[in-house]
C-alpha cells in the first residue's frame, strides 16, 4: 500500500510529496512539488501500487487516476477523521442547545450529602 501526502521543505514557500511504504513504515521517495502530473509519472515510472492512501488533494486524486488508473485510491485514517469532523461540526454548532440538554438529562445525580451529627459536649 503507498501512502501519498504533502510536506513542507520550507513551511509557507515550498511544498513537495511524500510516498511512503505504508506496510513497512518507510519513506520511499520524496516528489519536488505537489502536482498531479509529478505523481502520475512517479507512479507510471512505479508501476504496481494496488492501493493508494492519500489526503483530500484533488491533485493527488488526478494523479492516481492518470498515473495508476487500475490502483484503488483510499482515504487514509488521519483524513478520514478530518473528514468526519468537518461533516459533524456543523450539526454540533447547529445543535449545541439540544446536545447539552441531553447530557445533563441523562447525568446521574450525585446522592446527598449527609452531615454529621454535631456531638454535644
Amino acid at each position: 500500500m503507498l501512502g501519498v501526502d504533502d510536506f513542507a521543505f520550507r513551511r509557507g514557500q515550498h511544498y513537495g510529496t511524500i510516498l511512503c511504504d505504508l506496510e513497512r513504515r518507510w519513506a520511499i521517495d520524496l516528489l519536488p512539488d505537489q502536482q498531479g502530473e509529478t505523481l502520475a509519472t512517479w507512479l507510471k515510472e512505479h508501476p504496481g501500487s494496488e492501493i493508494v492512501a492519500r489526503d483530500r488533494a484533488g491533485a493527488f486524486a488526478d494523479g492516481i487516476r492518470q498515473g495508476a488508473p487500475e490502483a484503488i485510491p483510499v482515504a487514509d485514517r488521519f483524513h478520514l477523521l478530518c473528514n468526519a469532523s468537518d461533516a459533524l461540526k456543523p450539526v454540533f454548532d447547529r445543535h449545541h442547545r439540544e446536545i447539552r440538554e441531553a447530557i445533563q438529562a441523562t447525568a446521574p445525580t450525585p446522592p446527598p450529602v449527609s452531615l454529621p451529627e454535631p456531638r454535644s459536649s
